[in-house]
């Protein structure tokens, strides 16, 4: 009993506090879609934007401006324009706004600072992951060169609202990828309690394990099973989904991408909403439910994602 009371008490719970969108709000164009909401790690990491803002322009066209037409008929201002007369730059700088009081922020960045310091304490070694699975995907990832665009599939992921890292629980979304080989082997599907050891890795904020080893299946559930056929046709099928809905993204058949898009300037990262059933428009989903409670109290993942 006191073993017990000792290996409970050392047990403690955390989020992807890189992934919370609770923090920071931003009025850039880009944003607009998510609501003006963007995680932690976009403002903090990628960005750096806070406290200092970002600088970025605005293409304008003189003529557009005013209503009248362009003499080499666009009717948007593009890359093209860039010798015109007419065309100009304006330069925009923008600064994430904290929603959170200031005890709250700084309560916040308390916790952001004992999260990287664990994140940081994993990279290198081999943890234990348990968990219940709760989907699995195909793993892929989208990349456009100019009007033309693939899907490449490079096995699966399986995702987790929440599971033990070592004596740590998160109460998040995490993610393992694995190979097409392994999948085949353990059939992994919806409601697996699963053990085993692997390699963590931060993408972009998600928490990402990789290289399994030892795995153990503790119960098997009921979920559908993923072949390699069935994901080479999802593959052909999937369709994009304009806005990331979040009922589309709890969906089972939703599945978020990586999409790199190639061009003169170089690449562009970022992240698509597909359907894995092919459906362009959700409003004509059969499987359009409400998902209350899908998802932990303290979830990121129950708002939108940016």
């Amino acid at each position: 009993m006191k073993l017990l009371t000792e290996h409970l008490q050392r047990v403690r719970t955390t989020v992807n506090h890189y992934k919370r969108q609770d923090v920071f709000k931003c009025v850039q164009q880009a944003h607009t879609r998510f609501e003006n909401k963007v995680s932690v790690y976009h403002v903090l990491k990628e960005r750096g934007c806070y406290p200092r803002g970002c600088i970025y322009f605005n293409w304008r066209c003189r003529k557009l401006n005013k209503g009248q037409s362009c003499p080499r008929k666009f009717k948007h201002v593009g890359r093209k324009c860039f010798g015109c007369k007419e065309f100009y730059d304006e330069k925009v700088i923008n600064c994430p706004e904290v929603v959170l009081s200031d005890e709250e922020f700084s309560k916040f960045m308390r916790d952001l600072g004992e999260f990287e310091t664990w994140v940081n304490s994993l990279k290198g070694i081999e943890v234990n992951l348990s968990g219940i699975i709760y989907s699995v995907k195909p793993r892929m990832r989208q990349v456009i060169h100019g009007k033309k665009g693939r899907i490449e599939l490079n096995g699966f992921v399986l995702i987790f609202r929440e599971a033990f890292i070592d004596l740590t629980k998160l109460e998040d979304l995490s993610y393992l990828t694995i190979s097409k080989g392994l999948q085949a082997k353990y059939r992994f599907s919806k409601g697996d309690k699963i053990d085993l050891y692997a390699r963590v890795s931060v993408d972009r904020g998600r928490l990402i394990l990789k290289r399994p080893n030892r795995i153990e299946i503790d119960e098997r559930g009921e979920g559908e099973t993923w072949s390699w056929d069935k994901a080479l046709v999802v593959a052909r099928t999937a369709s994009p989904i304009p806005n990331q809905l979040e009922k589309c993204f709890a969906c089972d058949k939703g599945c978020l991408l990586d999409t790199i898009e190639i061009n003169n300037l170089g690449e562009r990262h970022k992240r698509q909403l597909f359907c894995l059933e092919g459906i362009k428009n959700p409003m004509f989903c059969v499987r359009w439910p409400t998902f209350a409670g899908s998802f932990p109290p303290n979830c990121n993942h129950s708002r939108l994602i940016s």
